[in-house]
């Protein structure tokens, strides 16, 4: 497995796993509530499959021009050249570092969709995400957390009529897991 690593493998095989955990469960739902993680769900597990098999057989991949490896060093380093991350051989520095982080950011919204409920932690996570992890400027961070809120809204609220969870200090009754 040339060039592929362990940290790309592991982060693939984690998002597919989840995926189709979220793909399973949608079954599960009444009416249109299982439609959401059954859309989010499906076109996920395609790409890090696509993805996974990518890392194994790189001709996959060289059709679409991109590699989880290389998407994870340019996010580790804030670099976009390509040709440079593909000199290098063996893991990179700080990929590790970064799924790790990548998963505490996600482990804390879920933690303050618990908490405070999704639209008030949607608009904290995005400008707290946008502005640190992502390093983008005050008029970039506004403009991100409208649109991901306006989206939310009109996907949820409009268009499925599903009422998100309103979080347990706005009284949301936590459903048995």
């Amino acid at each position: 497995m040339k060039g592929s690593t362990t940290g790309s493998r592991l982060l693939g095989v984690i998002l597919v796993a989840a995926s189709l955990l979220f793909f399973a469960w949608s079954f599960s739902y009444g009416g249109m509530a299982g439609f959401v993680p059954l859309v989010l769900a499906f076109p996920t597990v395609v790409l890090a499959a696509l993805c996974l098999a990518g890392e194994r057989y790189p001709a996959i991949m060289s059709a679409f021009e991109v590699s989880l490896e290389d998407v994870l060093a340019g996010a580790a380093t804030g670099e976009h050249d390509v040709e440079e991350s593909e000199a290098q051989e063996g893991p990179k520095a700080g990929e590790l570092k970064l799924i790790v982080r990548m998963f505490v950011w996600f482990g804390v919204f879920g933690v303050l969709v618990f908490i405070s409920g999704f639209y008030i932690s949607t608009l904290l996570f995005a400008v707290f995400f946008t502005r640190y992890q992502g390093r983008i400027g005050w008029p970039g961070t506004v403009f991100i957390t409208a649109l991901a809120l306006g989206f939310f809204y009109f996907i949820f609220e409009e268009t499925l009529a599903v009422d998100l969870f309103a979080g347990v200090i706005f009284g949301a009754f936590i459903p048995p897991l």
